[in-house]
């Protein structure tokens, strides 16, 4: 087996698919530092699996990947590809050549592939086990691991000679046995935990479950013993209503008498009392007229006061606003003086003002010219002082020059003109060159910018695809998720009409009763006839409760042949409601919540029974205010919450919670509820298919345009690598001609300078040297006199800035003055206009008061007139009222006897009442004692009185002594758990699959351990055997690359040889014994290279790579070192990575590796043999 060759495409440097050809015998790879020749051995490191970035030269995956130039894009993805001959089956395949191949996205994505197919790095290792290729074998060795070798730890060194012992496989399949031992160990704790865990439950469920079974037996006989027992108690308390309600139809009829009689006397009286109404609001309307007239008069005479007052004060006003006017007029005078005064001091002031503002304008004038004159100067200076550092520069360039030429005067030979002629060839033959190489690049150019444009195209096509694949995604999960919701509605709804259909919830007798078609007059069940508003279903199902299976009929003599029915087929008891003998109950009420009767919807033909059914029912939200109605009214009508608690008649209260119910009214409504939901998903899953359906034809359209672009950009591809290849071919002609014009340049370089031309330079760089000389005196010169100019121009501006900062405090002064005037100024300015508009306001008042004053006196002679005209109808008021008086007396008479007739009436009508409460409230006792046993029997056991009675047993001999024997031994068992029947199966079925797991992973573990044993005896033996052959040839090999000495490998502790540390322990002729640390650095990588000799001597490798591991090393070391690696040419392929001349001589083939664009590495391949022939041609 060896190296064939490797491909690199887009891996660091190496932007085009490379192909490097390794033939057998040794080759060496040079090139210039930071060309790109180690990313070969990087390429080969990284394809074989290795993982670490940073060991790469990189800190991220992407770092592998060519990441661009400024003339060239970065790319997406690189790949590698290994290709070793088989022919020998080293490896075990049925090929005769393996390829692996490692592909890299920027998205972190990593692939590996054996011979084209996909595969695991897991795989690739496993087929190299025991070859020494891969990134911990021997395969390749760099610089650093020449140091790893020496200076590493003993376990490092062990990894190396694990490799060449051909223990590896065996390390390998014990790792993996451990790691699988480890797993059943860990998996059988954990069995072992769970199976502990399950025998501590499956004592006490035992236990438990034996319990629950007695219990069981216990209950569903106490059961039987209650339920007949509440049934006979129920037929005993039906006899006692039907008592009570003879005796309420009699009283009903007494008090249907009294009320006629009390509604004739309240006729009477009621016209009586409007006759006697009419008289009073007569009387009422006079004396109002009366009293509004006197109250009119009153308020006349008091405005006539007023008015005269009001007349008298403003006459005062006038004579005090005149005296006011007089009295302003003069004080404005002096305010007018003042204001004058300050006038003429405001001017006064300006004129100093504006004095100062012009002398600080010169001043500043002054300041700015002597400013720039200081910038002047200093430009002055900062140029002189530029120049004469310049001029410095100059100098030190020139006497260093010269003195170069003082040494190297006579060094040069003329040669020149015997390569003229043919550097002038050689540059017509590059030209040429260069002029077809550009046309070419012209026309690659022109292909990338059209691959580049397809690609764009081909990426924004896929960048939409994306988008509408992760749009249809979406639509399909939303339609599979509608579609499982319309399915679980679908299903739910289905149970539920099949439960309605069913008739689920009503009794085994009703049932046949309803689907009796031979049975004349049944119209329905209750449950069946009414509609239940949205959220009053559980208020009405435990208001009903088992009288919702009452079954409505036509006549009451129908009913007959039913119960006959029942009886014949021993289907138990119904309840029926003839629609021609039950009468509707009224009931009014108007407190909180709503009458029962008003949640419900029916037909009007059986409005009777509903409204009888549900009288004296109210439903409320919640306990609190159904307590509240309650109390407030004593009890006297039955309650319900709208979650279904019950206030009974007589104060008792059903609530809680409860596993059975009817729930008739809600499964109607669920069901309406869910086939509207269904209509509503299913409009939305129709929407929803459509619009995929759009994006599915855009992708269609896309994947189209995709196709076509991808046609062409295959095309374009093929006329980019055959455009390539003819520059690749114009590259090596051109690099060729390069070459040896840069031979014949450095020869000529040697020629240039002649002795003629070196004296001529020196001569005049002497010349040059004493003009700067000069030059810098006449500089430093003219910076003395311009620093002196400064110092002077400075003092002046400092002069001028004290006198500007003088005038300045001083303007400042004046300011404050002038704005302290100017504001006592406007201060009396708007005094003398407040005086003027006052005085103006003084005298429009004594204008508007005399006006006012004759309003006034108008007004009072209007008044006096009115109160002649009020005193005269007071007095026609007077008399008609004593008339109207004297009809009241023998109105108030007759309404007195009405009253005391009306109130006997009501007196007997109360006590009538009163007897009906009585009675009504004994019926209600009786009712609520049958709700109580109802409600007893819900609660205990969740079914109705007429459920129950699927249970009726009269045979049965109903004893308490027997019910309280039972309860007692229900009580002795305790807490009973009676899921604890089903879960001690559960438990128990888990308990037998456990142990046979546990049983398995004992047998698992003890079968690894077996094999463990078994592999670390053979790595024991394998190991030594190979140790003591390594350690001789490391010893024979250390002689022969030092020229004597010796060299051994040490084992740390021989008593556990799979796990010692290995020491190296060498002397060098002529030297003591010594650690490997205290060598120097050649002789450290002169003893690593006799180890890695050792290794291969004994187990050849198919192929060494060696990164500059003969840097170290001096010419001496260099020729042993070559002449012992051409020993093992014959069973190891060699590749070299070096700069030492001694290694590329002894090399078959040499590759070098050149960035002729910068940034993208190229290989060149010579066989050695054919350069030989070259050179002497």
């Amino acid at each position: 087996m060896y190296l064939k060759g490797i491909e690199i495409k887009g891996f660091k440097s190496f932007l085009d698919k490379t192909s490097i050809t390794f033939p057998k015998g040794m080759i060496s790879i040079v090139g210039p530092n930071g060309s790109g020749k180690s990313n070969i051995l990087d390429a080969i490191r990284w394809v074989l699996g290795e993982q670490s970035i940073k060991s790469l030269r990189g800190d991220k995956l992407e770092d592998v990947i060519f990441s661009g130039t400024q003339t060239r894009n970065a790319l997406g993805y690189c790949e590698v590809t290994l290709i070793l001959d088989n022919e020998d089956k080293k490896v075990d395949i049925d090929y005769t050549e393996l390829s692996i191949k490692r592909k890299a996205y920027r998205s972190g994505e990593s692939q590996f592939f054996i011979n084209g197919k996909k595969c695991r790095l897991k795989d690739i290792k496993e087929i190299l086990l025991d070859t020494g290729i891969g990134k911990e074998g021997y395969s390749i060795i760099s610089q650093g691991r020449v140091d790893e070798i020496i200076n590493s730890t003993g376990n490092q060194k062990r990894a190396l000679l694990e490799e060449a012992s051909g223990i590896t496989k065996y390390r390998y399949k014990k790792e993996e046995g451990e790691k699988n031992l480890a797993s059943a160990t860990e998996n059988l704790e954990r069995i072992n935990d769970i199976f502990i865990e399950i025998e501590n439950q499956i004592k006490p469920l035992k236990l438990q479950k034996e319990k629950a079974e007695k219990y069981l037996q216990y209950s569903k006989e106490l059961k039987v013993q209650e339920i007949n027992k509440i049934l006979k108690n129920e037929q005993e308390l039906k006899k006692d209503i039907e008592k009570i309600q003879i005796q309420s139809s009699q009283i009903k009829d007494e008090l249907s008498k009294n009320e006629l009689e009390l509604k004739n006397t309240s006729d009477i009286l009621s016209s009586t009392q409007d006759e006697l109404d009419y008289i009073t609001r007569k009387k009422e309307e006079l004396n109002a007229e009366i009293s509004e007239n006197k109250s009119n008069l009153a308020k006349n005479s008091s405005e006539i006061s007023i008015k005269n007052e009001n007349i008298k004060n403003m006459l005062d006003t006038n004579e005090l606003l005149k005296c006011q006017i007089d009295d302003a007029d003069e004080e404005l005078e002096n305010i007018k003086q003042k204001y004058e005064h300050l006038k003429n001091e405001f001017d006064n002031i300006t004129c100093q003002k504006s004095d100062i503002a012009n002398s600080i304008t010169a001043h500043l004038e002054d300041k700015k010219s002597i400013n720039a004159q200081i910038s002047e100067i200093s430009l002055n200076i900062r140029n002189y002082e530029q120049k004469t550092r310049d001029t410095e520069n100059e100098i030190a360039k020139i006497e260093t020059k010269i003195e170069f030429q003082k040494t190297n005067i006579d060094s040069f030979a003329q040669k020149f003109l015997e390569y003229e002629q043919e550097f002038k060839n050689h540059n017509d033959i590059i030209k040429n060159l260069n002029s077809k190489l550009q046309e070419k690049n012209q026309k690659i150019s022109e292909i990338n910018e059209t691959l580049k444009s397809i690609e764009d195209k081909i990426s924004k096509n896929e960048e939409n695809l994306q988008k509408y694949q992760k749009e249809n995604n979406l639509l399909l999960n939303k339609i599979n998720e509608n579609n499982l919701h319309i399915k679980d509605l679908t299903a739910k709804t289905n149970l539920l009409e099949n439960l309605e259909n069913d008739m689920q919830g009503f009794s085994k007798g009703v049932k046949f009763l309803l689907r009796n078609k031979n049975l004349t007059g049944i119209q329905n069940v209750v449950a069946n006839v009414i509609t239940v508003k949205k959220g009053y279903e559980k208020a009405i199902e435990q208001l009903l409760a088992g009288r919702l299976e009452n079954i409505i009929i036509d006549k009451a003599h129908q009913s007959k042949d039913a119960i006959d029915y029942l009886k014949r087929e021993n289907l138990g008891r119904a309840t029926f409601l003839p629609l021609d003998t039950i009468k509707p109950s009224q009931f009014s009420y108007n407190d909180e919540g709503v009458k029962a009767i008003d949640v419900v919807e029916y037909d009007n033909k059986f409005a009777n029974i509903i409204s009888n059914l549900l009288a004296r029912m109210v439903i409320v939200d919640d306990m609190d205010t159904g307590l509240k109605i309650s109390k407030k009214y004593s009890n006297s009508f039955k309650i319900a919450t709208k979650t279904g608690e019950i206030f009974n008649i007589g104060g008792s209260i059903t609530g809680g919670s409860s596993n059975f119910s009817k729930e008739i009214f809600t499964r109607r409504n669920t069901i309406n509820q869910n086939k509207e939901d269904i209509t509503k998903l299913n409009q939305a899953v129709q929407n929803l298919k459509a619009e995929f359906e759009n994006n599915k034809n855009s992708v269609d359209v896309l994947n189209q345009e995709n196709e076509k672009n991808k046609y062409s950009l295959s095309s374009n591809k093929d006329v980019y690598i055959s455009l390539q290849n003819e520059t690749a071919t114009l590259k090596t002609k051109l690099e060729h001609q390069q070459q040896m014009l840069e031979n014949l340049n450095e020869e000529r370089k040697t020629v240039e300078y002649t002795n003629k031309k070196a004296t001529e330079s020196y001569e005049n760089d002497i010349q040059i040297l004493e003009n700067l000389n000069q030059t810098q005196n006449e500089m430093n010169s003219k910076l003395t006199s311009q620093n002196e100019k400064l110092r002077q121009e400075n003092e002046k501006l400092d002069k001028l800035q004290n006198s500007i900062n003088e005038l300045e405090l001083k303007k400042s002064l004046i300011e404050q003055s002038l704005s302290n005037t100017r504001l006592q100024i406007d201060e009396l300015s708007e005094t003398i206009k407040s005086h003027s508009k006052k005085t103006e306001q003084s005298k429009n008042k004594i204008t508007s008061n005399l006006s006012q004053i004759d309003k006034y006196k108008e007004l009072i002679n209007s008044l006096e007139n009115e109160n002649v005209n009020i005193q005269n109808k007071i007095s026609e008021n007077m008399d008609r009222l004593d008339k109207i008086s004297s009809g009241e007396k023998e109105k108030s008479g007759n309404l007195k006897k009405l009253r005391e007739e009306k109130e006997q009436l009501l007196s007997s009508q109360n006590n009538i009442n009163a007897q009906i409460i009585k009675i009504e409230s004994e019926e209600s006792k009786v009712n609520y004692k049958i709700q109580l046993l109802s409600e007893s029997l819900e609660q205990s056991y969740s079914m109705s009185l007429q459920d129950a009675k699927a249970y009726e047993d009269k045979t049965i001999i109903i004893s308490q002594n027997t019910i309280k024997t039972l309860k007692e031994q229900i009580s002795a068992l305790g807490n009973v758990n009676i899921d604890s029947i089903e879960e001690f199966a559960k438990v128990n079925e888990r308990y037998i699959f456990y142990k046979s797991q546990k049983e398995d992973l004992e047998q698992s573990i003890s079968k690894i351990n077996s094999v463990i044993k078994s592999l670390e005896k053979s790595m024991i033996e394998d190991f030594k055997t190979n140790f003591e052959i390594i350690n001789k040839n490391f010893d024979d090999i250390f002689k022969i690359l030092f020229g004597g000495g010796s060299g051994r490998l040490i084992l740390e502790n021989e008593d556990d040889i799979l796990n010692t540390n290995i020491d190296i322990s060498v002397q060098p002729p002529g030297k003591k014994l010594r650690g490997i640390s205290m060598l120097s650095g050649g002789e450290k990588a002169l003893s690593a290279i006799a180890l890695l000799f050792a290794i291969i001597a004994r187990k050849p490798v198919p192929f060494c790579i060696l990164d500059e591991i003969d840097a170290p090393l001096d010419d001496a070391n260099i020729y042993r070192y070559i002449s012992y690696l051409l020993t093992l040419i014959d069973t190891t392929q060699f590749v070299t990575i070096t700069h030492r001349r001694g290694t590329m001589e002894a090399s078959d083939y040499i590759y070098g590796v050149t960035m002729q664009e910068k940034g993208i590495s190229d290989i060149v391949s010579l066989k050695l043999e054919d350069a030989k022939h070259y050179i002497e041609e």
